[in-house]
């Protein structure tokens, strides 16, 4: 879930600009840093990411996260409010929810936090598995377009010995035929003895 949309389940949209300045700075200190929190990351190994889908929640197992599970619960109770209802009557009812179920907003931010942590370094160790291997493949093509270049190369080299055999078998042939023309014998030369 998104900050913004964590953040909009607890902010009042239609406040004051003193009054929302207010709750940004309360809520500020319950963003998790872009910067990876040394505690959270000896709580979580790196994680194993297959390719295709992911399961957030045997990451969050394998992160050793308890499963608490309230940012879920929160989101599963929201999901079952009418949305016509007003952000004031959602934030309400959301507190109420969670007095409840003995949980408090903090909770719901600590979890969420904690699996940031987890969903952000599975995103790390993909983007690193992603760079190392597209790294040794564009190793490999350009280990190949050296080949290649050197292939064409010694093609290049090929053709021009070609044409050099060429060139100076044309200037023998007509150095030859002239000794010939020069005797009369005019027409095709035989392969071979003659």
């Amino acid at each position: 879930m998104a900050w913004n949309k964590l953040k909009s389940l607890f902010v009042e949209t239609d406040t004051t600009q003193d009054a929302a300045s207010a709750a940004m700075a309360e809520l500020e200190k319950y963003q998790v840093p872009t910067d990876t929190d040394p505690d959270a990351t000896a709580l979580a190994p790196a994680p194993l990411v297959a390719q295709g889908e992911l399961d957030f929640q045997a990451l969050y197992d394998q992160a050793g996260i308890p499963n608490t599970d309230e940012v879920e619960a929160l989101e599963r109770f929201l999901h079952g409010l009418d949305e016509s209802l007003p952000q004031a009557s959602k934030l309400v009812a959301a507190k109420a929810f969670l007095g409840a179920i003995g949980k408090a907003p903090a909770d719901v931010l600590r979890d969420a936090g904690r699996k940031i942590t987890v969903v952000r370094a599975v995103a790390d160790a993909k983007r690193g598995d992603v760079e190392k291997a597209s790294a040794e493949r564009q190793a490999a093509i350009n280990d190949l377009q050296r080949q290649i270049d050197e292939h064409r190369s010694a093609v290049e080299a090929l053709k021009r010995d070609l044409e050099a055999v060429r060139t100076k078998c044309a200037a023998e042939e007509g150095r030859l035929q002239g000794a010939r023309v020069f005797f009369g014998a005019i027409g095709e030369v035989k392969s071979g003895a003659g």
